[in-house]
């Protein structure tokens, strides 16, 4: 899959945020000033441009001036203060117009993201319309934005600065190229000192810094003259330092009035879920489990870990899990208190073979094992797993919803020899001896010779443990024409199975 980057860009980022809900457009005569000020003499003695629109560039006016050396190009300039917050709240709706798109992306500096699309299906089709939509969605904020697309981050970031509303940079040379080698050398963002050196030398234009022998470049501004000559030339890959969501998805609500019944607690567990599955849908998640806690009035607590079978943010779907454990939930006092967390993971992504079969509704079979698990007892529902020991019915039951744990326990075990057909359960059997060999047994009223017997095999275990168990084995064959396995347990002869 190729890699696709793009980068939405907001121009004069500071002068936007200040002209917002004031009505002038960006090629009004205006400025906004470095900080804010109580008041016009501070920002008379201390305050200098930060930048400065179009229209009033035009005239002469820069950074770094003050305002009165600007009103004097310009008398009419309107001086604007900085705001902060605002700042801060437009950077924050530049990340939610990303997150709509993609859950990879970076809060790269103000008035700037770059995001991933590499794992966005079908997108690299539709980057026109996504940079319209992205336009659109941000304008209606009034903020006017930029987007580039490109192979790289460090190429979108300049795609972004040369676009109109909106360019794509492909993989063969065009007249996109020559727009990206007409960006004047401050799309770099160089360092006053290298920008001031360069401008000695005659490089306006990303075009003409790059046509320099990268060599030469290195040898006579360093690292910094790198890393901007290699942006210059189609930039280079590196990682986004990606915004990730706070973690913990856990909502707790005291109750003001103690619930009996079942269907005011589903009315608040169905308010919770919905917060909860809205912050999971920001952050691109979905929720493995369901972690329930209620707490009575009688000081005690209820607590539940309710995995779902299939991770989802259906609302319905994970209320649904939680009815089915909570309609057969006795309680000795009302609940003052519910608590409820989920544990987020990735969607999963996969595509099975042509004539592989799934279930049709994984969560309606966690609801069943739910309810088989209310009848016959918690713990008493599952698959069964071998375990390590060499014991007879040596397993254990684990939940069909719980995640393999390979190498832990044996799946199975080669066979050698006939199969074993074990009696459920073992068989009691008196067994006479002859010569400290078997050689009669009677079972169920019928009394069989040993013609041949194999044996005997100590097994013993548990020994640590109050309660070891040891086992004497042989293997005969009887009068009936019958292998069998017969088995000493203390004073006591059993039959385990019949061979073949």
């Amino acid at each position: 899959m190729s890699p696709l980057y793009a980068a939405v860009w907001l121009p004069r980022f500071q002068l936007q945020v200040a002209l917002r809900g004031l009505g002038l457009p960006m090629t009004a005569e205006v400025v906004v000033l470095d900080g804010s000020f109580s008041s016009a003499l501070d920002a008379e003695r201390k305050g200098r441009i930060l930048q400065a629109s179009v229209t009033a560039e035009s005239l002469g006016i820069g950074a770094g001036m003050t305002p009165s050396q600007a009103q004097a190009r310009c008398p009419k300039l309107r001086v604007l203060h900085r705001v902060a917050a605002g700042e801060e709240r437009a950077q924050q709706e530049l990340l939610q117009a990303a997150l709509q798109w993609t859950p990879d992306y970076e809060s790269t500096a103000p008035g700037l993201c770059l995001l991933e699309f590499t794992r966005v299906r079908g997108l690299w089709q539709r980057r026109e319309a996504c940079g319209r939509q992205l336009h659109e969605w941000l304008a209606g904020r009034e903020l006017e934005a930029r987007i580039g697309f490109a192979s790289n981050p460090e190429l979108a970031g300049l795609a972004a600065q040369a676009a109109r509303p909106v360019l794509i940079v492909g993989e063969e040379a065009g007249a996109e190229a020559q727009l990206l080698s007409d960006l004047p050398i401050s799309a770099l963002g160089p360092t006053a000192p290298l920008a001031q050196l360069l401008r000695l030398w005659g490089v306006r234009t990303l075009g003409q810094f790059a046509r320099l022998p990268r060599a030469e470049v290195a040898r006579r501004l360093g690292n910094e003259g790198l890393l901007l000559w290699d942006m210059a030339a189609g930039g280079r890959d590196r990682l986004l330092r990606r915004v990730r969501p706070a973690s913990g998805y856990r909502e707790e609500m005291e109750l003001e009035h103690a619930v009996e019944s079942l269907e005011p607690l589903l009315f608040v567990l169905r308010r919770m879920l919905e917060n909860l599955c809205e912050r999971l849908a920001g952050d691109w998640l979905v929720a493995s489990a369901l972690a329930l806690e209620l707490r009575f009035q009688d000081q005690t607590s209820h607590q539940r870990t309710l995995r779902v079978a299939e991770p989802t943010r259906d609302v319905g779907l994970l209320l649904r899990v939680i009815y089915t454990h909570l309609e057969n939930l006795t309680t000795t006092a009302p609940i003052l208190a519910v608590v409820l967390e989920l544990t987020p993971t990735r969607p999963a992504q996969q595509q099975t073979a042509l004539f592989e079969r799934t279930l049709r509704d994984p969560n309606r079979f966690a609801e069943t094992l739910a309810q088989l698990e209310a009848l016959v007892g918690q713990g008493n529902v599952g698959k069964a797993r071998l375990l390590p020991s060499r014991r007879p019915n040596a397993f254990t039951l684990v939940n069909f919803l719980a995640p393999a744990a390979p190498g832990l326990l044996p799946e199975e075990r080669p066979a050698h020899g006939l199969p074993l057909r074990c009696f459920r359960p073992s068989r009691q059997v008196t067994v006479l001896l002859r010569r400290g060999q078997p050689a009669t047994l009677q079972t169920g009223g019928q009394t069989l010779t040993i013609t041949q017997a194999r044996g005997p095999w100590l097994l013993s275990g548990d020994w640590w443990d109050h309660a070891p168990w040891q086992r004497e084995i042989w293997e005969i064959a009887a009068s009936d024409g019958a292998l069998y396995q017969l088995a000493k347990e203390g004073s006591r002869w059993v039959l385990d199975g019949v061979f073949g």
